[in-house]
């Protein structure tokens, strides 16, 4: 069997543990030559199981891991790596169980956590991470219309995913372009407004934070099909995910083809878009104009 080189076990968030050990039992399934029926079959169970297993839809036991490994041919060497990553895959992250995270934008939070590079597509609104707490208590006042307890809850865990990018150890690196409109729209009075634009120009000197303006003189774009965010991990071979989001939830897509056009998408944007330099003195010029 080849062997492939394996990472660190991620310590930060749990969801893209459970993700990497999908993606494991799938590479090596396959570099065994065996279909998901051969796999049931040994572990006595339907073929749902073993494709859940491999979209991230059902945790694996241990008993069931170690079962898998040895059909698969994994040297003994490497199979407490592999237990460490279950282990820890079954942990629970701050988002997790969370009522103020619904729970459909749970899986969400969980990669963005452990996400080592965003790269974010905004048509309606500054991105959620991004966003101050004024601005957010306002959005959400004028959407759901939640108690004050509620309200507060909500606000706390959008701006705790901001912690991401601002950790000493495994930050994220937010690529963020926001399409002018997006600043445009009024949320709250002019002073929400005004915080909102001097945040994202303040955030924009953050060695790993860039922000982009597309705004209205840049004519037609590619980006006109809608937002998307995505999300790069720090797994060799890892494509990454890309997320949209619609009225419904969220959709993932993880097929190559896929993420490679979005990604295509996303650099046409930036090449196209504001620098980061003319992005900071349209957003501080922005500031100054809203009153």
């Amino acid at each position: 069997m080849n062997h492939v080189e394996l990472p660190e076990i991620p310590t930060v968030s749990p969801t893209v543990g459970r993700r990497w050990l999908a993606a494991e039992i799938r590479r090596l399934r396959e570099a065994a030559g065996l279909k998901q029926g051969d796999v049931a079959k040994r572990l006595r169970c339907g073929t749902a199981k073993i494709a859940h297993m491999e979209s991230m839809r059902n945790t694996i036991s241990g008993p069931d891991l170690e079962l898998m490994l040895s059909l698969f041919g994994v040297p003994a060497e490497r199979v407490d790596w592999y237990l460490q990553l279950a282990d820890f895959a079954k942990e629970r992250g701050w988002w997790d169980g969370n009522r103020a995270v619904p729970g459909w934008f749970s899986l969400y939070i969980g990669l963005e956590w452990g996400a080592g590079e965003i790269r974010e597509w905004e048509m309606g609104f500054p991105p959620g991470i991004l966003q101050t707490r004024s601005y957010i208590e306002a959005l959400i006042r004028s959407e759901d219309g939640p108690s004050e307890v509620v309200l507060q809850e909500q606000v706390a865990a959008r701006l705790r995913r901001q912690e991401a990018f601002k950790r000493t150890e495994h930050p994220l690196t937010v690529h963020a372009i926001v399409d002018e409109a997006a600043l445009r729209r009024r949320v709250g009075g002019p002073r929400i407004m005004r915080e909102q634009y001097e945040y994202l120009a303040e955030v924009q000197a953050t060695a790993n934070v860039t922000v982009q303006v597309m705004p209205f003189g840049a004519g037609q774009h590619r980006g006109h099909l809608g937002s998307f965010q995505w999300l790069g991990f720090p797994r060799a071979g890892d494509p990454g995910v890309v997320y949209v989001e619609n009225q419904r939830g969220g959709l993932y897509l993880e097929e190559v083809e896929e993420i490679a056009t979005f990604n295509g998408v996303f650099e046409a944007l930036a090449e196209q878009a504001l620098s980061p330099p003319d992005s900071t003195k349209f957003l501080t010029d922005l500031a100054k104009e809203t009153v």
